[in-house]
């Protein structure tokens, strides 16, 4: 057995305090249908859409995926549409947004059409681009379907970077689909991930001004984050040199007329923010995807079998649910609208009620004392200081309860991510898991 096997078997059967928290639906209780769901929600929902196939497996990437089939896809879009009625008639109301994501979900523009028509949506309809598909025509097709929002997975301009990532694109391939993006859609982000552990923090942010000098409306920078049970395993954070090159970011994007957004984001000022994450409640779809309702979340089964088996018993592919009352919700909704930057108490009062609402403005009050929040009336904003803080929570989050419950509902057929040769990462010539 290698060792991101062994790591990965360690990795599933660790939740830590998840079994407290989340209801094994599958094995203990009837999933809720669609109304249960759409009547739990505090408010008008976006619709989050998870297409789980891909040409080739990213070895760092920790998302519901796998080699794609034409054999399961075929069946899972059925599946998929069947799901996107039920949500559409239990909800009897456009929704706010959409969000396609995977994956690769720009392998199927046919297929995402036949999805998208059933969704009725009032704002903005985003997907996430692979940089290959970021063509003329592919583009073309995606506008043609509604879509006013992309997502260039470019991660770095640099190819030593690149190949660290095991990415199958190139720096001319990167700029191509930016040049091919701007101005084509409503709001142009691109994805860029750093790592302090591997390069100079003048690659990342070489990268980063040359997004900023093609002109696209945001840019996303993301730590790289290691998964147990991907190849690249585990390793430490050095929390300080990450501190350190985001507030140099910060800085670069001051002078380039770009601002912080929220705590990993970049934006031109004036232009719209492309966000997967702080949507205040949101109904999932596909394998793998998750609802936030303000009262409950739920998360979807990851194996595509089971997913569209579930469909055809006429049940929400529900596989792990969470029920919980105030200021325990509250709390989950506050968590990622401090991702945007800040919050408003007036806002969370309206949505929860008097008491969490006072419970949460003492925090913040504290908080603010401490030097990580300023007030500005009923709204509170991150300082520099709380941008830091507020990182290294995120990154706690992610591996104190997302790891584990990713690792738990992966497949057991193996998450070909683990399978996926091992890669050598760049000049160091160092595999996955063995970096400092």
């Amino acid at each position: 057995m290698s060792a991101s096997s062994a790591t990965s078997r360690q990795a599933r059967g660790r939740t830590g305090g998840l079994e407290s928290w989340f209801l094994p639906v599958r094995d203990s209780a009837v999933p809720p249908t669609a109304p249960d769901v759409v009547a739990s929600l505090r408010g008008a929902p976006g619709a989050c859409v998870h297409v789980p196939f891909c040409e080739r497996l990213c070895p760092f990437c920790p998302y519901n995926k796998e080699l794609h089939r034409a054999s399961r896809e075929a069946r899972y879009f059925a599946a998929l549409r069947d799901e996107a009625r039920r949500y559409t008639e239990a909800l009897g109301r456009p929704f706010t947004s959409l969000y396609i994501g995977g994956g690769t979900p720009t392998l199927y523009p046919d297929e995402l059409a036949s999805v998208v028509e059933i969704l009725p949506v009032s704002g903005e309809r985003a997907i996430e681009v692979h940089p290959m598909h970021a063509t003329p025509d592919r583009l073309e097709r995606l506008s043609s379907m509604g879509i006013s929002f992309v997502s260039l997975g470019i991660q770095s301009f640099d190819g030593t970077m690149l190949r660290h990532l095991a990415r199958p694109t190139s720096p001319e391939t990167n700029t191509r689909a930016i040049e091919n993006a701007v101005g084509r859609f409503a709001c142009v982000d691109t994805d860029l991930i750093f790592d302090v552990a591997f390069e100079a923090p003048e690659i990342f942010l070489d990268d980063l001004e040359r997004c900023f000098r093609y002109g696209v409306d945001q840019v996303s920078t993301y730590p790289l984050m290691r998964f147990g049970y991907t190849p690249f395993g585990k390793a430490p954070h050095d929390a300080r040199a990450e501190h350190d090159v985001l507030r140099r970011a910060s800085d670069l994007a001051e002078r380039r007329g770009y601002e912080r957004r929220s705590v990993w984001t970049f934006n031109r000022r004036g232009a719209p923010s492309y966000t997967s994450i702080t949507r205040p409640f949101y109904l999932g779809l596909g394998a793998g995807s998750a609802s936030y309702t303000g009262r409950m979340f739920t998360v979807s089964e990851f194996a595509v079998g089971r997913y569209a088996d579930a469909i055809g018993r006429g049940v929400l592919p529900v596989a792990r649910a969470l029920s919980r009352r105030p200021p325990a919700d509250s709390a989950y909704y506050l968590f990622w609208q401090a991702y945007a930057g800040g919050f408003s108490v007036a806002d969370l009062e309206r949505r929860f009620g008097r008491l969490p609402s006072f419970l949460w403005r003492t925090v913040a009050h504290l908080i603010e004392r401490a030097g990580y929040l300023r007030r500005d009336g009923v709204t509170y904003h991150l300082t520099p200081a709380g941008f830091d803080r507020y990182h290294d929570l995120e990154r706690w989050v992610t591996y104190r309860y997302i790891e584990p419950l990713w690792a738990d509902l992966m497949p057991v057929r193996g998450c070909e991510a683990v399978q996926a040769p091992p890669v050598r990462n760049g000049a160091a010539g160092l595999r996955p898991g063995s970096l400092p």
